[in-house]
């Protein structure tokens, strides 16, 4: 009985990773998508910083995205902050977008106005997975 409930504890807790890490099923890992816009918001928070990007659509109506990117701890080390992109400041994402197609995804990376790239997951590690 004791190895039953063993046994049982160790997949829910393999079960709940694996649906909190499983990105394939909400985000589309094969496509990649440019969007410039502005940051509306950004919530340093765990267990994933988002930031809020406001980004005009072909017809020029402003949608406002979400972008899942790594946690707290692991952005500072990497040298990031709260205040490392303010409300209004113009910025580049390269995601991968939601696989429904809502204006959410996962940051690759984010460029800045002057070309320095940021928070990038393009250096063959993935911060977020």
């Amino acid at each position: 009985m004791r190895r039953t409930s063993t046994l049982l504890l160790v997949l829910s807790i393999v079960a709940s990773l694996y649906a909190h890490h499983g990105r394939g099923a909400t985000y589309d890992m094969k496509k990649r998508v440019t969007l410039k816009g502005t940051v509306a918001r950004v919530d340093w928070r765990n267990p994933h910083v988002v930031i809020f990007m406001d980004v005009k659509d072909a017809d020029g109506k402003v949608v406002t995205w979400g972008f899942e990117n790594a946690g707290v701890s692991q952005l500072a080390q990497e040298g990031y902050n709260r205040n490392t992109l303010k409300v209004g400041q113009e910025i580049t994402a390269i995601v991968n977008p939601a696989a429904n197609g809502a204006p959410t995804a996962i940051i690759v990376k984010v460029i800045l106005a002057d070309g320095k790239e940021i928070m990038s997951r393009d250096r063959g590690q993935n911060p977020v997975d």
